[in-house]
């Protein structure tokens, strides 16, 4: 029985529809949560690593999805997600860049949302081999989400860098337990990531994340 259930899951993988070959333009993509990595815990710490070379296949929408829902996806009732962040607020955002298109992921609904007019991959990040990955993922946060007592820009910078670190561990473990790789790079584009996702005043482009299968 485990053996045709392991046969169907990856059937499925197989045929599923990725984010990199889908048509730009698509208002949503909808992704399926991970019911097992594969991996436990212990493996999966100690199998995490930065990954700077990439192999051309994409990611699968399951291991995508895996990767978004184990970053700030949501766990249990009450939209509770599975990093944590300040004063029970949801400010953090993630933004996927393809071939094809850009997408913000919808963490209540566990589905991709097209960006209009977006910009490409190299657009986002400093560094050259961040853009040769499949995938980019952009962790940004929203200032305009954290409570009205929280005054000062700066401090709610400061709380947003601290919370980008949970995600991102939690994009590091998820990737190893998938076989999938993935680094965390503080060189954005600030500029560049504003247009190619259309962020608004309040939201600030943090880290960017290039993820795929490590090449070979």
């Amino acid at each position: 029985m485990k053996r045709l259930l392991v046969i169907l899951l990856v059937a499925a993988s197989a045929t599923a529809p990725v984010v990199h070959g889908g048509a730009q333009g698509h208002y949503g993509i909808a992704l399926k949560k991970p019911s097992t990595a594969g991996m436990d815990l212990v493996e999966a710490l100690g199998a995490r690593r930065s990954v700077r070379a990439f192999s051309d296949k994409p990611l699968t929408n399951d291991d995508l999805g895996a990767i978004l829902w184990a970053a700030i996806g949501v766990n249990r009732a009450g939209g509770k997600r599975t990093s944590p962040t300040a004063y029970g607020r949801h400010y953090m955002k993630l933004y996927v860049i393809s071939d094809t298109g850009a997408y913000l992921y919808d963490a209540e609904a566990h589905r991709l949302t097209a960006v209009p007019n977006a910009g490409m991959k190299k657009d986002v990040a400093t560094q050259a081999y961040v853009a040769r990955a499949p995938h980019v993922l952009v962790i940004a946060a929203d200032l305009g989400r954290f409570p009205l007592f929280v005054t000062g820009r700066e401090d709610r910078i400061r709380v947003a860098h601290s919370t980008a670190g949970c995600v991102a561990q939690n994009v590091y473990l998820m990737a190893a337990a998938l076989k999938a790789g993935t680094c965390m790079v503080a060189g954005v584009d600030d500029k560049g990531a504003r247009k190619a996702l259309n962020l608004t005043k309040d939201e600030l482009p943090l880290y960017v994340m290039p993820l795929g299968y490590p090449a070979k």
